[in-house]
């Protein structure tokens, strides 16, 4: 592993172990999460935990800077998802002295109906702030927002990647994912420091490694991601 590499990997597990300091790690096995694409998890990821924590902050931020700067990411202006994506786009955007929008998932039924928030100049490159991906589905309607705005977006950045398909979806249309850490390394975090029993963490890899089969073994019906 080369040191750009080694050094992305300890800021993911660092960003993941504050996840699990600050309690944006829910975990239940008996009574699982409803997700917006309608499947369930077990595991739950509150990323808006952290916006009322400076530390937390100044981390999320330093990690975003490190990792655009090390992959030479050009953009004028930073979008903010509807809604937990616009704390982070906007603490972001004021370290890096960026103007920023912000993308509404559907249009409003009064006013103008507009999608997006702020001044986008047609051709401007966007980069998108989301707290975390899933499967992809509502970024890709932030893309499309984008894009019939005229405007340029080519990238991505999360604070947590499910790793549930989000990136592949992403690819298909053209971005690039750029996730400061992921479900993964808050795993490993959660195991080599006890923060939840082993049978906890066991469950949860089980649910990665096939979450249809989870879904059908507890009678819930999966939806499958986009393209899949």
């Amino acid at each position: 592993m080369n040191p750009l590499s080694e050094q992305l990997c300890e800021l993911s597990r660092v960003l993941g172990a504050e996840l699990l300091r600050r309690g944006a790690v829910k975990v239940n096995t008996d009574e699982p999460f409803l997700l917006t694409s309608g499947n369930f998890s077990p595991i739950y990821i509150n990323c808006r935990q952290l916006i009322s924590c400076r530390a937390s902050l100044q981390l999320i931020i330093a990690a975003s800077m490190f990792h655009l700067e090390s992959r030479d990411v050009a953009f004028d202006v930073i979008a903010g998802g509807e809604t937990a994506g616009i704390p982070f786009a906007a603490f972001l955007a004021t370290a890096l002295n960026k103007p920023m929008i912000y993308v509404r998932k559907a249009a409003r039924a009064h006013g103008t109906g507009s999608r997006l928030e702020g001044l986008l100049e047609p051709g401007q490159r966007v980069l998108l702030v989301e707290d975390l991906i899933t499967d992809g589905i509502t970024k890709l309607t932030f893309l499309e927002a984008i894009r019939d705005a005229d405007g340029v977006i080519n990238t991505s950045l999360v604070v947590f990647d499910r790793l549930q398909g989000g990136e592949s979806a992403l690819a298909r249309r053209d971005v690039q994912l750029i996730a400061l850490t992921d479900i993964e390394s808050v795993l490993r975090v959660a195991e080599a420091w006890a923060f939840l029993p082993r049978q906890t963490v066991d469950s949860v890899r089980a649910y990665l490694e096939s979450p249809s089969e989870w879904h059908a073994h507890r009678g819930l019906t999966f939806v499958p991601p986009v393209g899949a």
